[in-house]
């Protein structure tokens, strides 16, 4: 049977800077980008559609920085939501809702983490283990103390072959479907045109028709 040890012992986790860093985030700054809860999608991946980013004048961060294979989850709110951190965002720096893992790569494989921290059961016991108050709020000790299931290493990377298998063919399906959506909205829109069915067609350009005076009784008098 599989041992268990603790996340602590099988990684790094690393808290986020202050949220006061965070107050001027915005899709115009020009200085580091920043992953957000918003930006980790139901694949487990970064989505970098919706950058946003910390003014250049914030430095010094480069203790948070992200590098290919960290994980960064989710610890306020939405806890156990993950992402595995890939090239397109190395250098990045996460969010102060968010914290980071850092597996060490001889002893746990990051696919098989990621996989295992995004399993259900092990969702719940992260909520139990949350600070219960407005939102729930995870912290790096109550993390660190979460117990992982641990195959050997060439198990552990025969799954996280699998699992990335799979991830790609969900991937590929939800694009199909998306642009099927697309085709779909499309056959209504060329059928229908853009309006409101029933909405009145636009009037031709063009002068509009004299109208006559009303007929009062003066008028039917003269008539």
């Amino acid at each position: 049977m599989p041992k268990a040890l603790l996340l602590g012992d099988l990684c790094q986790v690393t808290p986020s800077p202050s949220s006061d860093l965070f107050t001027e985030l915005s899709a115009e700054a020009n200085g580091t980008p920043v992953v957000t809860p918003a930006d980790i999608t139901s694949a487990r991946r970064v989505d970098t559609h919706t950058l946003r980013r910390l003014p250049s004048t914030v430095i010094g961060l480069e203790r948070y920085h992200l590098q290919p294979s960290d994980l960064v989850l989710v610890r306020l709110g939405g806890v156990g939501r993950i992402a595995l951190v890939d090239e397109r965002v190395r250098n990045w720096i996460y969010h102060s809702s968010c914290i980071r893992i850092r597996p060490d790569a001889s002893r746990v494989d990051p696919v098989y983490l990621a996989a295992y921290l995004a399993h259900p059961p092990v969702v719940d016991e992260l909520l139990s283990r949350a600070q219960v108050g407005t939102v729930p709020v995870l912290t790096a000790g109550s993390l660190k103390g979460l117990p992982v299931v641990l195959p050997d290493l060439r198990e552990q990377r025969l799954m996280a072959g699998a699992l990335s298998e799979v991830g790609l063919q969900m991937e590929i399906q939800h694009r199909i479907l998306a642009r099927l959506d697309a085709v779909r909205q499309g056959l209504f829109t060329q059928m229908l045109g853009d309006e409101f069915p029933g909405t009145p067609l636009s009037r031709p350009t063009g002068a509009l028709p004299e109208r006559r005076a009303p007929r009062t009784r003066r008028t039917n008098r003269m008539s």
